[in-house]
């Protein structure tokens, strides 16, 4: 979520990729098959973005800071240089995780809201049926899970279910994804309140998850990483720490936890409240490492975007960082 120059055909250009053939009617980009390339820190050019507020690459992030980044969705070469005063000031600011690569099993906990928008938008499939969109969530969620399970047979995964105003620990850590997926199913709707408390939610996780400690962290890789992976659904309900963030702090202050943020919602409008929503969201983690993503009622950039969450956290791109365009590599 990968080295060499490599060549765009027109190929690629010319036709869009669609997931499991779940594409939504109205989506005129359809979606980029992209790998990273780290070695140069090249970064994709969005000019697609819908409203200004976050440095985020995302639908509700700021389009301009992005496109400082690279030109065509490129750093000129002299970025990858030790000189600082060439190096663009964006990327001076990337954050370093100095941590071993290793793809080490990972405690994915994962956090579904059940809470439903009144009157939503449904997805909307390329065959013109519909589908709500906790039915839609459900299923990237059990595809991502079914992923990383063939990715680490000893990847373990919880499940955490966010209620009108409560939360809920559903399921234990297991490394069988049937056993999440099953309880999964069978979770239905709730109704929306006026507000939700994140102070519960890092209150439970903190509760059900020990953190590794590991003498020289540089050295040497930890037995395993915990990461949370909350899938927010509300467009009208601004989530807040209604007793504090003391939990949520204690889990940030390891090395070896990573917060992700998949913000799934209506179109933003006068009439809800996703940009601020997207707001509170993308500043739980001012450490840099987190991927902060959102998507309203496209089924394309559903799953495209937590496909971009299949990226162990030791392995993964900053943010900001990443590069998701299909290059070819010509072979000699």
């Amino acid at each position: 979520m990968k080295k060499g120059t490599a060549m765009e055909t027109d190929s690629v250009d010319k036709h869009h990729v669609r997931i499991n053939n779940e594409a939504s009617e109205d989506d005129s980009e359809g979606m980029e098959v992209r790998t990273t390339q780290t070695d140069n820190l090249s970064v994709p050019k969005n000019n697609n973005l819908e409203l200004s507020r976050s440095s985020s690459t995302s639908s509700l992030a700021s389009s301009s800071q992005n496109d400082d980044l690279g030109k065509n969705g490129n750093y000129p070469e002299e970025a990858i240089s030790n000189d600082s005063e060439t190096v663009p000031e964006e990327v001076q600011k990337l954050p370093v995780r100095n941590l071993p690569a290793v793809n080490v099993p990972e405690k994915i906990i994962l956090c579904i809201d059940l809470s439903e928008d009144p009157n939503y938008t449904p997805f909307k499939l390329g065959d013109g049926s519909k589908y709500a969109p906790l039915y839609m969530i459900k299923r990237v969620a059990e595809i991502f899970i079914n992923c990383k399970s063939l990715i680490n047979k000893n990847h373990e995964f919880a499940l955490v279910v966010l209620q009108s105003d409560t939360v809920a620990w559903l399921r234990d850590f297991t490394t069988d994804p049937r056993e999440i997926t099953s309880v999964l199913e069978d979770v239905s709707e709730t109704q929306q309140s006026d507000t939700f408390d994140l102070s519960t939610l890092f209150d439970v996780i903190n509760d059900h998850v020990t953190l590794p400690k590991v003498s020289e962290p540089s050295a040497s890789p930890p037995p395993y990483v915990v990461r949370v992976i909350l899938m927010y659904g509300r467009s009208h309900c601004v989530p807040k720490f209604v007793h504090g963030q003391e939990s949520l702090n204690l889990l940030l202050s390891s090395e070896y936890f990573t917060l992700d943020a998949l913000y799934i919602h209506e179109d933003p409008s006068e009439m809800n409240k996703c940009e601020e929503i997207f707001s509170v969201l993308d500043d739980l983690d001012d450490r840099g490492f987190s991927y902060i993503l959102d998507v309203s009622r496209n089924t394309t950039k559903l799953h495209d975007s937590m496909a971009k969450l299949l990226g162990h956290p030791l392995q993964r791109p900053i943010q900001k960082g990443a590069y998701y365009k299909l290059e070819l590599q010509e072979v000699r």
